[in-house]
């Protein structure tokens, strides 16, 4: 099965791309020569965002042609990548049905009783920590006996209504050992 997570940056490059032309390259980033006799001014421009704030929105602006030939590539292949890099954030979250139960760290998204949603990281579904030792017998803070999802740096039972996971992200590269 395909990481959810790429075939979303996938669908977000192609729409992304959606605004090209084939005449005149990816419409969305557009490149002006605004020179006059006395003065060489190449300008990028974001057709995307204008539209959005209904105002000009230039991104490069050069007196150099070559760093203008450069940075509208640029320009181009960031936007793609900034929308492949949204969806697959935002398809990294996972409905909760489809949660690990064996205690793997995960993070969560929660709705508390405001409505208010917000993320819970290294929980877990598994029991609750304990360790007065005796369990029920003379404690009287023992947590229910029973797998619940608990938030794995505070050791709490997380309540609201918890609606997608996702796995925990990579380390750093560095920290990466081979």
């Amino acid at each position: 099965m395909t990481d959810p997570r790429i075939e979303a940056a996938v669908d977000a490059v192609i729409k992304a791309r959606g605004w090209r032309d084939c005449h005149w390259g990816d419409g969305a980033i557009g490149g002006f020569d605004y020179s006059t006799d006395n003065k060489k001014r190449h300008v990028i421009r974001d057709h995307e965002a204008e539209a959005r704030e209904g105002k000009t929105v230039i991104l490069f602006e050069t007196d150099d042609y070559e760093e203008y030939e450069r940075e509208y590539r640029r320009a181009c292949i960031r936007r793609e990548i900034s929308a492949a890099i949204e969806a697959a954030d935002a398809a990294a979250w996972r409905p909760i049905e489809s949660a690990p139960r064996d205690r793997t760290y995960v993070d969560l998204w929660v709705i508390n009783s405001d409505g208010e949603g917000r993320r819970i990281t290294d929980a877990y579904y598994g029991p609750i920590p304990h360790t007065c030792g005796e369990y029920g017998q003379y404690c009287d803070s023992c947590p229910d006996e029973g797998d619940f999802w608990v938030d794995g740096i505070f050791g709490h039972q997380i309540y609201g209504d918890i609606t997608h996971w996702q796995p925990l992200p990579a380390p750093p590269k560095d920290e990466v050992k081979e």
